[in-house]
């Protein structure tokens, strides 16, 4: 079954932000069973707690990830910023 663009899990998001803009971005794993953190290459984190990176991203959220890493938001079928 296909997915919409905006359907993706961090997983996925990851990889498509590393192919297609060649950002980095590392998983790393926090103390707390099952939280993450997402880091960018100056240093700043993006706290996922609780997440599975195998889940798929609510808009909300993937909203918030493309603004953090400076993404187009339509590049995931998102309506642009403002």
């Amino acid at each position: 079954m296909a997915r919409h663009p905006w359907e993706i899990t961090l997983r996925d998001f990851i990889e498509k932000v590393w192919r297609n803009y060649g950002i980095e971005i590392e998983l790393v794993s926090a103390t707390v069973v099952g939280s993450w953190f997402l880091k960018r290459e100056d240093g700043w984190f993006y706290p996922l707690a609780m997440m599975d990176p195998d889940e798929i991203l609510t808009i909300s959220l993937l909203e918030h990830l493309c603004w953090f890493y400076g993404i187009p938001p339509e590049d995931f079928g998102l309506a642009p910023s403002l």
